[in-house]
């Protein structure tokens, strides 16, 4: 019926209800980009975005500002750096070719294994059960040990929220 439902729950969350007309840039610019799951994201759909995005740019920003990867937040893109062993703050002009494609893996595997399980265990569904993907990266973790190395994890302020990383496996570089 042309309705949208659209839920933050960053900060203090929120959610509105509407019939599209106040989000219909934000709607129509997310329905019309690639899903990072689409067969279609592949990896020169991912290369020509980060070509066209600028190289003093972090990898937290690249993955998650400008709708640029829609879907790709602040919660998921912990797991997808941790995966890809790369620190939320590394600029994209100091990684080589090698580390650009496992970040591309990392985002591909890891959005196919959340959704696989249902979700991220840090979140409900709309009737309150938990996803079974076990989040590596999050503030009910960061108490704990890494799970590679056994060193302990970082939280920090970031652009606007938190990022949380291990010290030891993912290297500011």
């Amino acid at each position: 019926d042309g309705s949208a439902l659209i839920c933050s729950v960053q900060m203090y969350g929120g959610m509105w209800l509407t019939a599209g007309d106040e989000y219909e840039g934000y709607i129509k610019g997310s329905k019309e980009k690639v899903k990072p799951l689409d067969a279609a994201f592949d990896e020169a759909y991912f290369q020509a975005l980060w070509d066209g995005a600028k190289p003093t740019l972090s990898a937290k920003a690249f993955l998650a500002t400008e709708q640029r990867i829609p879907g790709v937040g602040n919660g998921v893109l912990q797991d997808i750096l941790w995966n890809a062993g790369l620190h939320p703050k590394r600029k994209l002009q100091s990684m080589g070719e090698a580390e650009r494609a496992r970040l591309y893996d990392s985002l591909k595997s890891t959005l196919q294994n959340m959704c696989d399980l249902g979700g991220r265990d840090t979140e409900k569904d709309l009737f309150g059960n938990a996803g079974g993907y076990k989040t590596v990266l999050s503030a009910k973790t960061v108490a704990l040990p890494c799970i590679a190395c056994g060193g302990g994890l970082v939280r920090e302020a970031y652009m606007g929220g938190n990022v949380y990383y291990c010290p030891h496996c993912q290297v500011k570089g």
